[in-house]
C-alpha cells in the first residue's frame, strides 16, 4: 500500500515497476563495459548506473503519457536542478508580492543565457518586494545550445529551440532593453548600450553574454566574402545555418550533377560541438538534396582539429566510436592542422596561385584554410566552431579577467567588483576552471539566483563548487545512433537519442510553454510580503512614508527629481530640447505657463491629447511609443506640431529609481518630439500605482489643407499605411502567450512616427486622413464614412496585419477594448463565413501608435503607395474603396 501512494496510484506504480524492468535489461547489456580498461570497470558501471537512473524516470513518464494519451512531457527535470524551485517554494511565496511595493534597488542583467534565463524564472515566480530586474539582451530568442544540433539535423524547429526572452522578461516582470551592452561604469554604476538609448544604472548587476568564436586574429573570418559561418554566438546561428543551408542545396552546379569535384564543406574545429555539428549538417544537407531530387555524392564534409585526434577532451573509446561514425558518413578527418590564416579566393593573385597549388582539398569556390604545418585546406563553405573567445569590451571595463579575457569570478560568482557577478562561457571561475560547456551554465542559475539575491538582501553569499565532469549525450544527426559519454563511460545505442531529447524537451518546457499557465495560476493568487531589501533607515522610512502618501500636493514628484532628469536630459542632448521660434516662453522658464505665438495668417490651431499606461517593459521605447501616439492626430490632419505639454505618473520609489524612470520616457518621448519639430514646453508629474505617461499637443495647419474625416468621395480609394494588430499582440505578451520576435517587430512599428506618412498624403491630395487607434480600423473607418456621408468596401485580405497577431486570435486572446468595438459588426455587411476567418476580428484591434487610413483619388492611390513604401511604410496598401451611402461599410475577402 505504501508503494502504491509513494508511486501515485497503481497505475503509476506498474509504469515504474516496467521502467525499472527495461532499464535492469540494459544494465545488464552494458555490464561488460569497463571503459577501456579493466581498472576502470567500477567507475564505468556507476556512470552506466546513473544514466540508467534518468532512463528510468523517462521511461516511466513515457509509459505514464502513452497511457493517458499525453503527447508532451511535463517541464522541468529535477536531475539538472533547474525544475526544484516549485517543490521548494511554496504557493504563497511565489505570489507577485512586489506589485506594489516602491522600487528600492535596481538588478540588471546584461545577456539572456542559460543562467539568466534560470534568474528571470525564479523573479518570476518569487519576485523580490522592492527589486526592479531590468535584462538587456542583443537578441530576443537565445538558443538551448543542447538542442541546437538537432536543429541544424531538422529534427527541432526554431522554436522548439529557442527561449523567447521577451516571454520569460514578462513572466519575471522586468523591463526588456533591446540592444547590445558596449561597456560598464563601474563607479556610477552605469551599463553603456549601443542603439542611442542612455546608460542603464544598476545597483547589483550580473553579466551572461556566453561567448565568440577564437579566430587567431585571422581578419578573414569576418569576412562575409570569404563564407566562412561562425557558430559562436550562437544566437544568431540558427539563421546563418538557414543560409548555408539554402546556399548549399539551392547551388545550380550541385542540382546539374555537373561539377568536376566535390562541393567541400569544412568545420573548423573537432571538440564535441564540431563535430555533432559535422554529423547533423551532413545528414541534414543529404536529406534536402533528396527531397528536390538532387544528387547527393558531390556534397564532401570535413572535420578540422588543430590535435592529433578528435574530440580531446573525451575518453579513447569515444574518440575511436567517432572516427567511425565519422568515416561512415564519408567526413574526412584533418588531423594536426591548426588554422592560421584564410585565402579568399578572389582577394588578389597570390591568392590565385595559393588556389592552384592548394594540395588534397584541391580548388574551393570559398577559400583556402591554411594550416600551422604548411597544408591548404581548399573549401567551399566553411563553418567555424573553434574554442571561445571572449568579447572584447569585457577587458575596458576594469574588472579582472584570465588570459582569454573572460571575466574571473569568485566561489560567489562574483567578479573583482563584489556587485558585480558573472557566469556562463562569459565567465571563468579563479578557484574551479571549467571547461565551456552548457552544462555548467545551466549549473550556475540556481547559486547566481541565491547570491544576488543575499546581496541585494545584504545577507551572506553561498560558496558554489561546480561539477568536475558532466554527462554528454552526443548526436549524430541519426536519432538511431547517439553516444553517452562520461568519465571513462561509452554507450551508443538508438534509445540515447530518445532520453537526450526527454532532457532536453523538459528542460526547455520549464522557459516556454509552461510560461503563460504557470503565470496565470500566480496571478489568482496574491498575498503581500514585506521585501527583504528593505534594510537601512533610508529604505525603511521610504516603505513607512509610501502608505502614507497624501496626495494633497497633487501627488507631483519632487522637484530635485524633476529638475535632475531635465539637466540629464539637457546634458545628454536627449531629443535636442532647443528654442522654437512659436515658443516665447517654454520649459526653460520658470512661469507655470508656456506662452506661444499664434499661427502665421493663412493658418489655424491644431490642439489634441492623449494619454496611457505603459503596457511596454522598456521605459524608453515607452516614451517614444506615447510620443508618437499623441503626436499622430496632428499629423492625420496634415500639420506641423509646434509644441507639447506632457503628463507623466510615476510609481513611488527611492527617489533614484524614480528619477531614472522619468528620465528614460521623457528621453524617449523627447527623441519622437524632436523628429516631428515638436518643443516640449513643460507638463506636470504626479505619483501613481504605475507608470503612465501622455502629451497635449499643439500644431499649425493651413486651414484650407486640413486632412479631416469627412471628406472622402465615391470612388476613391482608401488607404493604410502600418499593420494592425498591437491590441491582441500586447492582451497575449501580458500573458506570456505572444512571440517575442513578434512582440520586436510590433514595436518597431509603433515607433515609426507619421509625420511623413501625413506629408506624403496631403501631397498626394487625401481627401480624408485619420489615425488608427483605440477603435480599430472600422471604428475609426466607421466615423469617416458617417462624417462623409458615403459607404465603403474593404477588402479583408489587402489589409496587413503584424506578425502572430492571427495567432493571437485563434488563442482566443483580445485586447480588453476588442468587445466594445466589435459591437460595430452588427451594422457592417459581411459574409458569414469571413466572420470565421482569423483576420476579421483584428478589424476591430485596438492600435496603439497605429497607422494612418485615408481616402485618395483612386487615379494618384497606387503612386501615393509606392511613395509611402520608399518612405520607410513597407506595409502601406489600398484595402478598398469609398462607395455610395447607401452600401455601408462592407468587408470582401
Amino acid at each position: 500500500a505504501l508503494l502504491v501512494i509513494a508511486a501515485g496510484g497503481p497505475c503509476k506504480l506498474w509504469d515504474v515497476i516496467r521502467a525499472r524492468v527495461d532499464v535492469t535489461i540494459l544494465q545488464l547489456k552494458n555490464i561488460t563495459n569497463c571503459g577501456g580498461s579493466i581498472l576502470r570497470w567500477p567507475e564505468t558501471q556507476y556512470h552506466i548506473w546513473t544514466l540508467l537512473n534518468i532512463e528510468a524516470r523517462h521511461l516511466a513518464e513515457d509509459y505514464e503519457n502513452r497511457r493517458l494519451g499525453k503527447t508532451a512531457y511535463e517541464a522541468g527535470l529535477a536531475h539538472v536542478d533547474t525544475a526544484n524551485a516549485k517543490d521548494a517554494e511554496k504557493a504563497r511565496n511565489m505570489m507577485m508580492d512586489a506589485m506594489n511595493q516602491p522600487m528600492l534597488k535596481t538588478l540588471v542583467l546584461i545577456g539572456g543565457g542559460h543562467t539568466h534565463a534560470f534568474v528571470l524564472k525564479m523573479f518570476g515566480m518569487k519576485p523580490m518586494a522592492g527589486v526592479r530586474v531590468v535584462l538587456i539582451t542583443r537578441d530576443v530568442l537565445t538558443p538551448y545550445s543542447g538542442m541546437l544540433p538537432g536543429h541544424v539535423a531538422g529534427m527541432y524547429t526554431k522554436e522548439e529551440c529557442h527561449i523567447d526572452l521577451v516571454k520569460l522578461g514578462e513572466f519575471a516582470n522586468a523591463g526588456l532593453i533591446h540592444a547590445s551592452a558596449t561597456g560598464i561604469d563601474t563607479k556610477n554604476k552605469l551599463v553603456m548600450l549601443d542603439n542611442g538609448q542612455p546608460p542603464v544604472p544598476y545597483d547589483v548587476l550580473s553579466i551572461d553574454i556566453g561567448c565568440t568564436p577564437a579566430t587567431n586574429q585571422i581578419k578573414e573570418i569576418t569576412n562575409p566574402e570569404s563564407k566562412i559561418t561562425r557558430v559562436k554566438p550562437i544566437d544568431g546561428f540558427s539563421a546563418r545555418w538557414d543560409a548555408v543551408l539554402e546556399r548549399v542545396v539551392s547551388n545550380p552546379e550541385i542540382s546539374s550533377g555537373k561539377q568536376k569535384k566535390p562541393f567541400q564543406i569544412k568545420v573548423v574545429g573537432a571538440g564535441a560541438g564540431g563535430v555533432e555539428l559535422a554529423c547533423s549538417m551532413i545528414e541534414r544537407i543529404r536529406s534536402e538534396l533528396k527531397k528536390r531530387g538532387k544528387p547527393t555524392e558531390h556534397i564532401e564534409m570535413g572535420v578540422v582539429s588543430r590535435g592529433d585526434d578528435l574530440m580531446g577532451s573525451h575518453a579513447p573509446p569515444v574518440r575511436a566510436l567517432f572516427r567511425s561514425i565519422l568515416e561512415s558518413k564519408n567526413i574526412k578527418i584533418h588531423l594536426g592542422c591548426e588554422v592560421v590564416d584564410v585565402l579568399r579566393l578572389d582577394a588578389d593573385e597570390k591568392n590565385e596561385k595559393n588556389k592552384k597549388s592548394a594540395g588534397e582539398g584541391g580548388e574551393g569556390r570559398g577559400g583556402i584554410l591554411v594550416c600551422k604545418s604548411g597544408e591548404k585546406i581548399a573549401y567551399d563553405e566553411c563553418i567555424w566552431c573553434t574554442s571561445a573567445g571572449a568579447a572584447a569590451w569585457l577587458k575596458e571595463t576594469g574588472l579582472s579577467v584570465d588570459a582569454r579575457g573572460f571575466l574571473l569570478t569568485n566561489e560567489f560568482l562574483q567578479t573583482s567588483d563584489e556587485n558585480i557577478f558573472a557566469a556562463g562561457d562569459c565567465a571563468s571561475m579563479r578557484d574551479y576552471p571549467r571547461p565551456k560547456a552548457g552544462v555548467f551554465a545551466v549549473r550556475a542559475g540556481p547559486p547566481l539566483n541565491k547570491n544576488i539575491r543575499a546581496l541585494l538582501s545584504n545577507l551572506p553569499l553561498e560558496p558554489y563548487e561546480p561539477q568536475s565532469s558532466f554527462l554528454g549525450i552526443i548526436g549524430t544527426g541519426n536519432p538511431e545512433v547517439a553516444v553517452a559519454s562520461k568519465g571513462t563511460m561509452c554507450i551508443s545505442a538508438p534509445w540515447l537519442w530518445g532520453l537526450k531529447d526527454y532532457i532536453d524537451r523538459k528542460w526547455m518546457g520549464d522557459y516556454t510553454w509552461v510560461l503563460g499557465p504557470k503565470k496565470q495560476k500566480m496571478a489568482e493568487m496574491m498575498e503581500v510580503t514585506p521585501p527583504q531589501v528593505a534594510t537601512g533607515p533610508a529604505a525603511l522610512a521610504i516603505l513607512k512614508e509610501a502608505t502614507m502618501r497624501c496626495g494633497g500636493c497633487g501627488s507631483k514628484v519632487g522637484g530635485s527629481i524633476l529638475s535632475k532628469v531635465m539637466a540629464r536630459l539637457r546634458k545628454h542632448n536627449v531629443g535636442d530640447i532647443k528654442q522654437n521660434p512659436h515658443v516665447l516662453v517654454g520649459i526653460d522658464s520658470p512661469d507655470d505657463c508656456a506662452i506661444l505665438k499664434p499661427p502665421a495668417e493663412g493658418k489655424v490651431l491644431v490642439q489634441t491629447v492623449d494619454f496611457f499606461r505603459s503596457f511596454i517593459s522598456d521605459p524608453y521605447v515607452f516614451g517614444m511609443v506615447a510620443a508618437n501616439h499623441a503626436l499622430s492626430d496632428c499629423h492625420a490632419m496634415g500639420a506641423q506640431t509646434v509644441s507639447a505639454l506632457a503628463i507623466a505618473v510615476i510609481p513611488y520609489s527611492s527617489p533614484p529609481v524614480m528619477e531614472e524612470l522619468l528620465y528614460r520616457i521623457m528621453a524617449g518621448a523627447n527623441k519622437v518630439l524632436e523628429e516631428s519639430g515638436c518643443t516640449l514646453v513643460g507638463g506636470h508629474t504626479c505619483e501613481g500605482p504605475e507608470l503612465a505617461l501622455g502629451f497635449a499637443v499643439n500644431g499649425h495647419v493651413d486651414q484650407d489643407k486640413a486632412m479631416t474625416k469627412g471628406g472622402m468621395g465615391v470612388g476613391e480609394s482608401i488607404i493604410l499605411t502600418k499593420p494592425v494588430g498591437t491590441g491582441a499582440l500586447f492582451a497575449a505578451n501580458m500573458r506570456c502567450e505572444a512571440r517575442g520576435v513578434d512582440v520586436k517587430n510590433a514595436l518597431v512599428t509603433m515607433c515609426k512616427t507619421n509625420k511623413v506618412a501625413g506629408e506624403l498624403l496631403s501631397d498626394y491630395g487625401a481627401t480624408s486622413c485619420t489615425d488608427v487607434t483605440g477603435f480599430g480600423v472600422l471604428g475609426h473607418l466607421h466615423e469617416m464614412v458617417k462624417a462623409s456621408d458615403v459607404g465603403a468596401t474593404i477588402n479583408l485580405s489587402s489589409v496587413p496585419l503584424l506578425g502572430g497577431a492571427q495567432a493571437c486570435i485563434r488563442k482566443g486572446i483580445f485586447s480588453s477594448l476588442h468587445e466594445d468595438n466589435a459591437r460595430l459588426r452588427k451594422i457592417i455587411d459581411v459574409d458569414h463565413k469571413l466572420r470565421e476567418d482569423t483576420s476579421f476580428p483584428l478589424l476591430f484591434d485596438p492600435q496603439t501608435a497605429g497607422g494612418l487610413l485615408a481616402s485618395v483619388a483612386s487615379d494618384r492611390a497606387e503612386k501615393c503607395v509606392q511613395a509611402l513604401r520608399k518612405s520607410g511604410y513597407p506595409h502601406a496598401t489600398i484595402i478598398g474603396s469609398v462607395t455610395a451611402r447607401k452600401n455601408g461599410i462592407r468587408v470582401l475577402k
